[in-house]
């Protein structure tokens, strides 16, 4: 793993183990989490002692599911690959299988599906179908499948670890499972498909009065609609309503009817589709109902400000009179924070929707760390604030603040910043002299930015 102050470091190594199954075509599929940030991965089979070696074919950190393979065929030697099974009905009798603490032999547990909803994938940060079981799943066992009738009903990847919870698991159902096959069926991870918006529920007879919503309508609010939806497409727009997707009606809670006989969340319309394919959208504008098919050309990645964990994430940084400054990133987030204390503009930002090409996308850029020095003394006040100039430039990447240091021609360095506002200012001299101490005191690699 990186280490998120000081970020040309990387942090200590570490042996973890997970479980996986073997699927058609002599692929293996577990959860990304299980091989996240891998220098070497090892594979063995139940009942065997010899370990093979093996390597990441695809990986999808939204949908946390990975295919590794072996170049020996030996290891497949009296396998049976584990075929998809049909999406889970509340009261299936499931089983799990994996290799979980406390022991170095496989453990089958039993238990039911109890729930099928729309959550949060702790690797990524993204929400997605889940399945919840009465079946205890810790760490080691997550990867192994979950069984329904002989077939896969699921991967297991995460526990609820909440207070008063107690035996609830989660499987990856195989609605996300299928939804992975396919996308790397081109041998390319597109990855999960959204829309970069934020919509407001609707309940209140009021809201659906003041946008003119007749009594048999129901549907929720469209908040904030990224620029590059309403500039490029035209489509969805700030102040509509939607009211039907992909076939569906939508509800004024933000659900659609869903398989089990329940409702669930509108969004896991679009993770069961692909990039490039489209989806169904009837929307009411301005008391005029409108439809069309939404074409879908960004991934949930490419549509946040804030980047969401993705295996092998290393920081990008910058480092100018000991003044670290970064991207900021979910996992920067995670690990340096409690969360209670998580600062009020990164929380702000953190849902922000920013839907451009991913070469051109939006940043926030921040004050990440401060290396003790007399050249920044008085500073302290500004780190995990925001930059928002840069010797006159507004910044929105970590490329604009290089090249708005790297062009400047005046004889200071000045930084501005929001919340509180405020600005920093460097003797650009004072500050060039002062590199060559801060790479030796703190072994930075001088491979990365143009303030070193």
């Amino acid at each position: 793993m990186p280490d998120y102050i000081y970020p040309w470091q990387i942090d200590y190594t570490e042996t973890s183990s997970g479980s996986g199954v073997i699927l058609e075509e002599n692929r293996i599929i577990t959860a990304a989490h299980v091989i996240d940030n891998s220098l070497s991965i090892y594979v063995r089979k139940t009942g065997s002692d010899k370990r093979y070696k093996a390597k990441i074919e695809y990986i999808s950190d939204a949908s946390d599911l990975a295919i590794i393979s072996v170049d020996n065929d030996e290891f497949f030697n009296d396998t049976k690959p584990l075929l998809l099974g049909q999406a889970s009905k509340l009261g299936d009798v499931v089983t799990t299988w994996g290799f979980p603490i406390g022991g170095s032999q496989l453990t089958i547990t039993k238990g039911i599906i109890s729930r099928i909803d729309y959550d949060k994938y702790s690797h990524s940060g993204f929400y997605n179908l889940v399945g919840q079981i009465d079946a205890a799943i810790n760490s080691g066992a997550s990867g192994g499948p979950a069984i329904v009738n002989g077939k896969l009903a699921g991967i297991t990847f995460q526990a609820d670890d909440s207070e008063g919870a107690s035996n609830i698991g989660y499987i990856i159902p195989v609605a996300v499972i299928s939804q992975f096959l396919n996308d790397i069926s081109d041998k390319e991870v597109d990855g999960v498909p959204t829309i970069a918006i934020n919509t407001q529920t609707m309940n209140n007879p009021q809201i659906r009065e003041a946008f003119h919503m007749k009594a048999d309508m129901s549907g929720v609010l469209v908040k904030e609609s990224s620029p590059g939806l309403e500039e490029k497409q035209g489509l969805i727009k700030t102040g509509d309503v939607l009211l039907e997707i992909d076939g569906l009606t939508v509800g004024n809670d933000g659900t659609v009817p869903y398989i089990t006989g329940d409702r669930i969340d509108l969004r896991y319309l679009f993770t069961r589709k692909q990039l490039g394919e489209s989806i169904s959208i009837r929307l009411l504008r301005n008391g005029k109902e409108q439809s069309f098919n939404y074409k879908f050309n960004y991934n949930n990645y490419q549509s946040m400000l804030v980047t969401r964990h993705y295996s092998g994430f290393i920081p990008d940084y910058e480092v100018i009179g000991g003044l670290v400054f970064q991207e900021l990133s979910r996992d920067y987030i995670l690990n340096n924070f409690e969360k209670d204390e998580y600062p009020a503009w990164m929380v702000t930002i953190y849902y922000d929707h920013k839907e451009k090409e991913l070469s051109i996308k939006d940043k926030a850029v921040f004050l990440a760390t401060i290396l003790p020095d007399e050249i920044n003394l008085g500073y302290d006040d500004y780190e995990d604030k925001q930059v928002t100039n840069v010797n006159g430039t507004n910044i929105d990447s970590l490329n604009e603040f290089r090249q708005a240091i790297k062009n400047n021609n005046s004889e200071f360095h000045i930084i501005k910043f929001e919340n509180p506002s405020g600005q920093i200012i460097l003797n650009k001299q004072l500050t060039n002299e002062k590199e060559a101490y801060f790479i030796d005191r703190y072994n930075i690699d001088t491979s990365t930015g143009i303030g070193l």
